[in-house]
């Protein structure tokens, strides 16, 4: 949202917040992804900006001559307030939050690194994604389906079996 307006119009999704926020350079310079395909999938029709800083101002632009320049306070200020903001999870996207926020920096005994956590594919169950080397293993657990509380229990279990920190 820029200005109250749907910056992206019917053309783009916009990427989920959790992937959107993680993304290191939202205050400096450097790419930034801001959409993506109706498709829903990261990498089909991307629409990134490069994020330009100085001391009053952010501007986002790209190749075909877009053009956004912010004021670094308010730019600042919005980013905050839109990254606190969780008024649009629901049960899923919370447990989904919480429990990759535990498992983030963690990784396989084989070394697997954490990719992502979704409680929306199997009902009272939480998928884990892990991966190497464009080699993903996927663990099940198991969730009452209404507290994030139940999701980050069955998630330390599965920290004290087959996943530890970084």
């Amino acid at each position: 949202m820029i200005d109250h307006s749907d910056f992206l119009g019917g053309d783009y999704l916009g990427i989920d917040p959790p992937r959107f926020f993680a993304q290191g350079n939202l205050f400096e310079a450097g790419d930034l992804l801001i959409g993506r395909c109706t498709c829903g999938c990261e990498g089909c029709g991307d629409y990134p900006v490069f994020v330009s800083v100085n001391s009053n101002t952010i501007t986002w632009s790209n190749l075909s001559g877009l053009k956004l320049e912010f004021d670094r306070a308010e730019y600042n200020k919005a980013i905050q307030t839109a990254k606190n903001d969780q008024s649009w999870e629901d049960k899923n996207r919370r447990v989904e939050r919480v429990v990759s926020d535990l498992l983030r920096q963690t990784t396989t005994k084989d070394g697997y690194g954490f990719d992502w956590a979704s409680a929306r594919i199997k009902e009272n169950c939480i998928m884990l994604s892990y991966s190497k080397n464009r080699d993903q293993k996927v663990f099940e657990i198991e969730w009452d389906g209404a507290s994030a509380a139940s999701g980050v229990i069955h998630a330390e279990k599965l920290l004290g079996t087959h996943v530890f920190p970084a």
